[in-house]
């Protein structure tokens, strides 16, 4: 861990750098979870090696980000797990200096957005190869991590049971803490709107416990999502049980960037306005994605998600950048913020 530890707690000082601006979020609480920084929100995108490069240029070197999104199928066996720890090792390597983290979505699905959840079996102990393969790469590449586990856990498209979901969950996060591993968090990742805002007493129903999830986590994307009450109670919920909150994943679905302002007057002055208002929440991960590539490259229908890539409009991207310019974010630079 003698890696781990020193990039905890080395926080670069820029000199001749730009002042951050002085904040109107309302101050963060703190809950003393593992990882979780005492003040301010962590700043991620995602979710390839290259998109995040992009995104990362966009922004002066102190205000990078130090979160970058990935992804795995443990269900796809040892082999698959193997190829993307290379394939995410090599993508840290290309940043070295940026203290780049991680926020890994760690799904248990055997087919794409079909319902085939294979949770059961991952607590069953069907997947052991692969899970000691990866808790082999969070030790190797050892590196500050958040895990979501089963991320978007009650959605329709990944078909995981409450019973199923909460054993595997608390199955891979033994496997974690058995291992020593002191730099990897949980998080239980909700899907919010994009599975209907669920009833809170059947949401529950997948929660593994305050003792196995070290974060809570929720996506949002759509415009109407944002200001809907639901996720007010949520945020509400994860202060009851003391758990700082991740936005896992954040695109303008249906709006992009491409008509400017309109576009940031629709999708991201509300995220950021939900940001701004509600102190639970810790750390963001922004998509910067092309959603008709990604749609025709991967063989999924988001066809309809517009373009959310911040370089494709300058209106968005300097009103973007200015935003980021807050005190509140924490940047690459600033891995100290994270250390317990």
């Amino acid at each position: 861990m003698k890696y781990g530890l020193v990039f905890l707690v080395f926080a670069l000082q820029m000199t001749g750098a730009p002042q951050a601006a002085a904040s109107d979020y309302e101050p963060r609480v703190d809950f003393g979870a593992l990882l979780e920084p005492a003040s301010g929100v962590i700043h991620g995108a995602g979710q390839d090696p290259q998109s995040y490069r992009d995104y990362s240029a966009l922004f002066p070197e102190d205000h990078r980000p130090m979160m970058q999104m990935t992804y795995i199928t443990l269900t796809a066996g040892p082999a698959e797990v193997v190829s993307w720890h290379e394939r995410v090792k090599a993508s840290l390597a290309s940043m070295k200096g940026q203290n780049t983290t991680l926020q890994i979505g760690l799904n248990m699905v055997a087919g794409r957005d079909d319902g085939s959840g294979r949770a059961s079996a991952v607590s069953e102990g069907a997947y052991d190869e692969a899970i000691a393969a990866f808790i082999a790469a969070l030790e190797d590449m050892d590196v500050p991590t958040w895990v979501r586990i089963g991320y978007e856990f009650e959605g329709s498209w990944n078909g995981y049971t409450p019973g199923g979901y909460v054993s595997a969950f608390k199955y891979i996060t033994d496997r974690i803490r058995e291992s020593g591993l002191d730099n990897v968090a949980t998080v239980w990742c909700s899907a919010g709107g994009s599975a209907g805002f669920m009833d809170f007493d059947q949401l529950m129903t997948y929660y593994p416990g305050d003792e196995y999830v070290d974060w809570w986590g929720v996506d949002t994307f759509s415009p109407d999502e944002l200001t809907n009450p639901w996720l007010d109670e949520f945020y509400g919920l994860a202060a009851k049980h003391r758990k700082p909150v991740m936005i896992g994943e954040a695109t303008p679905r249906y709006v992009g960037v491409i008509k400017g302002q309109q576009s940031w007057d629709r999708w991201f002055q509300p995220f950021f306005d939900m940001v701004r208002k509600h102190p639970e929440i810790k750390a963001i991960s922004y998509i910067n994605w092309d959603w008709v590539y990604w749609s025709d490259t991967l063989g999924f229908s988001w066809h309809d998600w517009e373009d959310a890539r911040l370089q494709m409009n300058d209106r968005v991207r300097a009103l973007y950048v200015e935003e980021m310019a807050d005190s509140v974010w924490i940047h690459a630079p600033e891995a100290g913020r994270i250390s317990r």
